[in-house]
């Protein structure tokens, strides 16, 4: 009998749990999907929607735990491709990485993932004027659900605060500040890079923000450097995913129950068996903690 000590990431439904339990046991040769199968479902168009000609990259730190203090982050390389005609992907680069390797390993059938590398807490991947200009196109996962959230591009209204100014990547920045979706924000932005843009749907202000935060410091996304992409495609991953407004994508995120997913894969023949971190065994999966960067 093959046995697969494997991380929880083995369902893409469960990444939001990597952090929470140490592993699964999983007794593959009792799964009742075929492995051509399971390869065939994990296939998925790839779609160039412009070509990037700014790429900005942030270093982020953002918290799901918002009653432990002091805040206990996770750090994340996020990068804002920007093409020539507004197209423009906000996305975690780590994340990026690390789906493209687990789906290389398991198209190979290879279910042995704990050596890839850890991503941050933000999964989402972001665009501006996309679909089609003057849209927002959310993709996240919630739980089981692949979702996404097509909206009406929004430009927060700013009060840029004088006497204010600070070097972020050797430019000058000038403070501004909004309300905007719950949150209190701060952005750093330079006109010397004459870019209406920033991370997440942060934008409207006469330059490019190189940093910006919440009040509470819950999400903080500090520039750290900007390269021009020599051509390098902004793309999209096209698979079904379910259509959903952010007041349902909140009620997806906090209804979910990881051990609902566990019955469903034990309903496959697999044997499972889950761990925490030092070996011993759980009964189930706590409901895993998140914090929404959109409050209202």
């Amino acid at each position: 009998m093959r046995i697969f000590m494997i991380s929880i990431l083995l369902a893409f439904s469960m990444m939001a749990q990597a952090q929470q339990i140490g592993g699964m046991v999983i007794d593959k040769s009792q799964m009742k999907m075929p492995a051509k199968e399971a390869k065939k479902k994990g296939k998925n168009d790839t779609l160039a929607v412009a070509n990037a000609t700014y790429r900005i990259t942030y270093q982020s730190k953002a918290v799901n735990d918002t009653l432990t203090k002091p805040y206990k982050y996770r750090d994340d390389e996020m990068r804002l491709d920007i093409s020539a005609d507004g197209v423009s992907k906000f996305y975690s680069y780590s994340a990026a990485v690390r789906m493209k390797l687990m789906r290389e390993k398991i198209e190979k059938g290879d279910f042995d993932l704990r050596d890839l590398p850890k991503a941050g807490i933000l999964s989402m991947v972001f665009y501006k004027n996309y679909p089609e200009k003057g849209k927002t196109l959310m993709l996240d996962v919630a739980g089981e659900a692949k979702c996404q959230i097509e909206e009406k591009m929004e430009t927060p209204e700013w009060t840029i605060l004088p006497d204010s100014t600070a070097d972020i990547m050797g430019y000058t920045c000038q403070l501004a500040t909004t309300h905007f979706k719950g949150r209190q924000w701060y952005a750093w932005y330079t006109e010397d890079i004459p870019l209406d843009e920033g991370p997440w749907k942060l934008r409207g202000l006469p330059g490019l923000i190189l940093k910006a935060y919440d009040s509470s410091r819950q999400f903080i996304f500090d520039g750290q450097g900007m390269e021009q992409p020599d051509g390098e495609p902004i793309t999209f991953i096209k698979m079904k995913r379910e259509k959903v407004s952010q007041k349902d994508f909140r009620r997806l995120k906090e209804s979910y129950d990881p051990n609902d997913v566990l019955k469903q894969m034990a309903g496959t023949g697999a044997k499972i068996v889950i761990m925490n971190s030092d070996g011993s065994k759980l009964d189930k999966i706590d409901r895993p903690k998140f914090n929404l960067i959109e409050l209202q």
